[in-house]
């Protein structure tokens, strides 16, 4: 069930919000390289997604008020007293989702530490009162939009990904398309070893 004023009792303007995982300048920079690199604009067409938007969704919370929002940090918190680990995500495949038109790259094999940490951000997002689709999670970094796409080549070498904390998100549509804006940061737990 989406999240209305029916359903909330809160009052203002209502924004969408989601929790992500942002790359850092290096990994964001191949990611949007690889727009170029696989020729998906010649191959499908749509729309390259700008680099400042390239991320990938841990949870979609929909619309959220801003009274709301205290809560969201507040799971936020609860999950990083948790002590998840750092992880390394390894991006090493490059699909189609025809029935939404988006060309998107994914882990080949997703890191356990990338299966808790949305886990665990669901399950404290429900806990406080938020509905939440019900689908299996299936993370993917967007390239493209409105793409039509009947070939792909393959990625020539993966992207390492170095995943060391997640954000609360922002997002709003312009004029200009949509402009996500982090608005809370938590940290994963870093090892000392070499």
């Amino acid at each position: 069930m989406p999240i209305t004023e029916d359903n909330t009792g809160s009052v203002g303007k209502a924004h969408r919000i989601f929790f992500a995982i942002w790359p850092d300048n290096d990994t964001q920079n191949q990611l949007v390289g690889l727009t170029k690199q696989l020729r998906l604009e010649s191959l499908c067409g749509g729309r390259k997604i700008k680099a400042e938007n390239i991320h990938l969704t841990l949870v979609f919370v929909g619309k959220v008020y801003p009274d709301r929002l205290e809560v969201l940090r507040d799971v936020a918190d609860s999950v990083k007293r948790s002590v998840l680990p750092a992880f390394d995500l390894v991006i090493d495949e490059v699909r189609y989702w025809k029935h939404n038109h988006i060309v998107y790259v994914a882990p080949g094999k997703v890191p356990q530490e990338l299966i808790n940490l949305e886990k665990m951000l669901r399950d404290a997002i429900s806990a406080a009162g938020f509905p939440l689709e019900q689908r299996a999670y299936a993370p993917h970094i967007t390239l493209m939009s409105n793409a039509f796409c009947p070939a792909l080549a393959e990625l020539a070498e993966p992207v390492a990904w170095r995943v060391r904390e997640w954000t609360l998100v922002k997002s709003e549509q312009t004029s200009n398309g949509s402009v996500y804006t982090p608005i809370g940061r938590w940290s994963l737990e870093t090892s000392n070893k070499p």
